[in-house]
């Protein structure tokens, strides 16, 4: 038992070591260069871990919501809170959870160095708007506009390999 504690503080020690400000700034550089990749190649997938609806304070999320941009497609996988004004015939909206092909997709840097993405996408339900700000480090914000509910912001990281 001693011996399991002690190689669990041998690795706790060694995983806690400092990088040197050289290799902090060469991962910066490397995490940055594969987000721009990502945008480029319009293949990414945002990690979302917090909600903000309108109408009610900001959640936390828990399980695997995401956003995943493939190509020419969306793939929205994001919960829902907040007021719709027209529920579908059946009475069981779909929300935010479907794929559909991206109707517009545009990109731009914005003063403060972070690349905004509008993303419009359209289905039987209702018609969207995503625009989505990403920072170099992955750090993402995704607002989301509809014509038939209230909208809503969710906040996560750019799934990148590090």
């Amino acid at each position: 038992m001693k011996k399991w504690i002690c190689l669990m503080a041998v690795l706790a020690f060694v995983a806690c070591s400092t990088l040197t400000p050289e290799e902090k700034e060469a991962r910066r550089v490397a995490i940055a260069k594969k987000v721009a990749t990502a945008l480029a190649d319009r293949h990414y997938q945002i990690d979302v871990d917090m909600m903000y609806p309108l109408r009610a304070p900001g959640r936390n999320v828990g399980g695997t919501y995401s956003l995943e941009v493939r190509g020419d497609t969306l793939i929205s996988y994001l919960p829902y809170f907040g007021r719709s004004y027209q529920v579908p015939y059946g009475g069981r909206p779909k929300g935010l959870n479907f794929t559909e092909i991206i109707q517009r997709y545009t990109t731009a840097k914005d003063d403060r160095d972070q690349t905004i993405v509008t993303i419009e996408v359209t289905n039987e339900e209702d018609t969207y708007q995503y625009r989505l700000s990403i920072l170099d480090n992955g750090n993402s914000s995704i607002d989301v506009q509809s014509n038939q509910h209230d909208p809503i912001t969710f906040t996560g990281m750019m799934a990148v390999d590090e």
